[in-house]
């Protein structure tokens, strides 16, 4: 896995003044994160394209978390 010193924020919106929360999650957590937000963006009722956007990046995101744990089991 990536340790803190590898790990950058790829969003351009990236503010390091704002307020940020750190998590700890399982795998399994993980998995579960990534398919509820695939269901999100298969259901998308409509509103605001940023937030379909960013569901996007988020489910890319958990995937990819899931795709390097898979990797150095």
């Amino acid at each position: 896995m990536m340790n803190d010193d590898e790990w950058t924020y790829q969003d351009e919106d990236f503010d390091p003044d704002s307020t940020y929360i750190e998590l700890q999650f399982g795998i399994d957590d993980v998995y579960l994160i990534y398919k509820s937000l695939q269901v999100n963006i298969d259901q998308w009722p409509g509103g605001h394209p940023a937030e379909q956007e960013r569901l996007q990046y988020l489910k890319t995101f958990f995937a990819r978390i899931v795709l390097e744990y898979k990797y150095q089991s």
